[in-house]
């Protein structure tokens, strides 16, 4: 609030007004005594743009994950998010509610990278507890009651406030434990972010420690441990790369680098190259092709093998790893590994047979049990996605495109090939593809045949085979192809043996080149396969099919609905992170008089690049904001009561974060004061038939506010939550209507007044409504109403002063009345004395 004086004429903004603010619970069983801090969070995006958690209460909360204090407010209605990395496996989330004026709730809103979770009745819920376990993870709900769902609007608080800044179109529903009289809540919910399909089982390194890589060495390192480890990767781009000579390093493991012309391909100009498995010799291979020579050409994979019982996950909206590949191997002792939220991309795309991103590798016998792949993006990828030899495994929202401008096809040749697998695709994106989506195989030396369940997949165009599938006589190869959408195939859409077996269910095919693109062991069919194949012993959830080709490929990939595939020259590093903030100002628990001024001050500091502004909040109104150090602002105007701060900073890339909250009071006694607002003036004149034009008032300090005086045809509506009256519409009476807006407090009265005149246009002359007092129109505002200017430069005196106004130094009100208060309203004021006809009587200091 601001106040100047000019002539006798005050202009104030609304004064701040008290909202609920509580006190959180000291007690440990509540967590009191808990520190804000998780290894789970990093602000690199706002809110909406990534996975996290919003929350909001009317009261107060603590907000836990997983045992950690992610946030807390005790600000009624104060919205925060908190930008998260969910981990595979338990996710448990714990919210201690506390109730102020009654009326409480919580409301919360859980995104994770493909789908969201709501408060509401899978929660559950406790008054009381008698310590802390029911933070954590594993906690016994078997005592714990359902959460009630209250009966409320997700965009208002249940106290009536209205709600702003809450996730748009939420599906969260206000809840609390039984009864709206319970002083706490204890609400809890879990989900698991888990597999569906045969790697449900897969645990990484659930069982260990987490840790933070941020480079690619210790990423390496941790993966290459014998230790059950969660590697947490921070936002941004990795160089992984290391550049050798292609043919001399061929050369060392007796391979031959082989090349020939592109010809007459897409891509023309490029050079054709292709390993040939054999030493100095590329007679093995079927094109026409002669060796490379030391010093033609570079190749970049950086193949790294790695340990069991990992977990390798991107934070926030992933990380993208350029040039990797990750070989799971058997006998390196590959197992029970998750790979979530990664991009791989740039594995020799020059090349044919360079090098997979990510190869799951075992033998006969000696399979690699347990694998996950979720939300990975997968591209200029030399040779695709092998998986063998593996025993329970799932690939789940992979975005694989198969462009790639670097070869001759514009194609990679080669997507998956699946060896003697237990293998669920789920909800994955292939488009751009030449082939193998997936080649599925069941080897002579396994201990089983094939079985492979895609379901909820888009394949958009491939140029070859979709699907191929080869078995031995006592291996039959089972594949279930279920409810996925083909669009665009070229050639083949799926291809079988003698020895292999193929189910087509509830899967649409549009766009083929073919009448027959199916191929039953060497005769070409028009009709899709309706196999006898396995039924899966796991549940799994199915989508719409018709929408697969519009919703799939929004979820999949690193980041999921947040994330996108990297641009093949991205820049290298971490992504910028929100700058930091505290308050410094005032300090917890300061007191202050009514009519001080409050001093708002906040530390930030951007490590990566520059803050921009500092926002201070009281309660959930803006105070002011300072765009350079110190970051400070006043705020004045505040009416007795408790009040919580905070700091909004905002880096120079648009980046906010919000600072812990800061609680304060101010104490004395409020005095009424009703200030104007909104367009339309306090005195109008217009026809009969005419609307208004809108205006409001705003009011502060007082317990009763009372419109009166209005025309027929207006309406005064009046917010109490926001303190104020909107007054509209069009009048059905002519006439001269003198209003008044009071407020009451305290024995203290305060008044606004203004006109609002009716002409009938087709009455007499003689019965036309009266004109104003003013003929100019011109009011001031005092206490006693709307004066003309003309009556107030009247400087006739009285011997009895009628009404008091008292202003701080800086001009703001303080307290109007008819009587002077016995205690001033702060230590030194200005005091403005009025004689019974409004006008000054007098001024003086006091």
């Amino acid at each position: 609030m601001f106040g100047t004086v000019a002539c006798g004429v005050w202009i104030a903004a609304a004064a701040i007004s008290p909202s609920e603010v509580v006190s959180l619970p000291g007690d440990a069983a509540y967590g009191g005594g808990d520190k804000v801090g998780s290894q789970l969070v990093a602000a690199t995006y706002n809110a909406g743009e990534g996975p996290g958690i919003w929350i909001v209460a009317d009261g107060g909360y603590r907000l836990y994950h997983n045992g950690a204090l992610l946030a807390e407010d005790n600000q009624a209605g104060r919205v925060r998010f908190v930008p998260m990395t969910f981990l595979p496996g338990e996710n448990a989330i714990s919210v201690v509610g506390v109730n102020g004026q009654g009326a409480p709730g919580v409301l919360v809103q859980i995104d994770d990278l493909d789908k969201s979770y709501y408060s509401g009745s899978a929660w559950k819920a406790k008054p009381t507890v008698g310590n802390n376990s029911w933070k954590n993870k594993g906690r016994d709900l078997s005592q714990w009651g359902g959460a009630t769902t209250l009966n409320y609007a997700s965009n208002k608080l249940p106290s009536g406030a209205a709600l702003t800044g809450f996730a748009a179109n939420t599906q969260a529903k206000w809840i609390w434990s039984g009864a709206e009289t319970d002083p706490t809540a204890v609400l809890l919910f879990t989900f698991n972010v888990k597999a569906e399909g045969f790697g449900a089982n897969t645990t990484g390194g659930d069982a260990g420690n987490i840790v933070i890589a941020s480079d690619t060495a210790t990423i390496r390192k941790h993966m290459q441990s014998n230790d059950a480890v969660t590697i947490l990767v921070p936002e941004g781009t990795y160089d992984f790369r290391k550049f050798v000579d292609a043919a001399t390093s061929a050369a060392n493991s007796g391979w031959t680098w082989c090349k020939s012309s592109c010809g007459n391909t897409v891509n023309s100009n490029n050079t054709f190259y292709r390993i040939s498995f054999t030493q100095n010799s590329c007679s093995g291979l079927s094109e026409q092709t002669t060796m490379v020579s030391a010093g033609e050409i570079k190749s970049w994979s950086n193949w790294i093998t790695t340990k069991g019982n990992k977990s390798l996950v991107g934070m926030g909206r992933g990380a993208n790893m350029r040039g990797v590949s990750w070989s799971n191997r058997s006998y390196e002792g590959a197992k029970n590994n998750i790979y979530r939220n990664l991009a791989l991309y740039d594995v020799n795309p020059h090349l044919i047979e360079g090098g997979d991103g990510l190869e799951v590798s075992g033998s006969g016998g000696k399979e690699v049990e347990n694998m996950w792949f979720d939300h990975i993006s997968y591209k200029w990828i030399s040779d695709g996605m092998d998986l063998e030899y593996v025993k329970g495994i799932t690939v789940s929202y992979l975005d694989y495109d198969g462009s790639n401008e670097y070869n001759c096809y514009y194609y990679d040749p080669y997507m998956h090939l699946v060896e003697t697998a237990q293998l669920t695709f789920a909800n994955v994106y292939w488009h751009n593809s030449f082939g193998r989506v997936p080649k599925v195989t069941s080897e002579a030396d396994g201990s089983y045949a094939s079985m492979v369940h895609i379901y909820n997949s888009y394949v958009d165009y491939n140029h070859w085979h979709v699907i191929d599938a080869s078995g031995k006589s006592d291996k039959k190869t089972q594949v279930l192809y279920e409810n996925n959408y083909v669009k665009n195939p070229q050639i083949q859409v799926a291809g079988k043996d003698a020895y292999s077996l193929i189910k087509f269910k509830n899967t649409t095919v549009t766009g083929a080149k073919s009448s027959t693109p199916y191929n039953n062991n060497g005769t070409s069919q028009a009709s899709a396969f309706n196999d006898n194949v396995f039924t899966p012993s796991y549940s799994y959830e199915l989508r719409g099919n018709s929408s697969l080709p519009t919703d799939l490929p929004k979820l999949v990939g690193v980041g999921g609905r947040y994330g996108k595939m990297p641009e093949y020259n991205q820049a290298f590093g971490l992504s910028n992170k929100a700058a930091s903030v505290s308050m410094t100002a005032p300090a917890a628990g300061a007191k202050f008089d009514v009519g001080a001024t409050v001093t708002l001050k906040a530390d930030a500091k951007d490590n990566d690049g520059s803050v921009k502004s500092v926002a201070f909040y009281v309660g959930n109104t803006l105070v002011g904001s300072a765009t350079s150090a110190p970051y400070q602002v006043d705020a004045s105007g505040l009416e007795p009561g408790v009040y919580s701060a905070v700091a909004v900073v905002t880096d120079n890339s648009g980046l906010s974060q919000m600072s812990a909250f800061v609680t304060f009071s101010v104490e004395g006694t409020a005095y009424p004061e009703v200030v104007k607002c909104g367009g339309g003036s306090s005195s109008q004149s217009i026809n009969l038939g005419e609307p208004i034009v809108d205006f409001c008032y705003t009011w502060s300090g007082a317990e009763t506010v009372v419109p009166e005086g209005f025309p027929t045809g207006v309406t005064t509506s009046i917010d109490k939550a926001n303190r104020k009256i909107s007054i509209s519409g069009t009048p059905a009476e002519a006439g001269e209507f003198a209003f008044t807006v009071t407020a009451t407090n305290n024995d203290s009265t305060f008044v606004k007044s203004g006109r609002i005149v009716v002409t009938d246009p087709n009455a007499p002359a003689s019965s036309s409504s009266a004109k104003p007092a003013s003929s100019s129109g011109e009011f001031v505002e005092s206490s006693s109403g709307m004066t003309p200017i003309a009556q107030r430069v009247n400087r006739a005196t009285e011997a009895e002063t009628a009404y008091y106004r008292m202003f701080d130094m800086q001009g703001r009100p303080l307290f109007a009345g008819y009587k002077k208060p016995a205690k001033m309203p702060a230590a030194r004021v200005i005091v403005v004395e009025y004689t019974t006809a409004g006008s000054i009587k007098c001024r003086y200091l006091q």
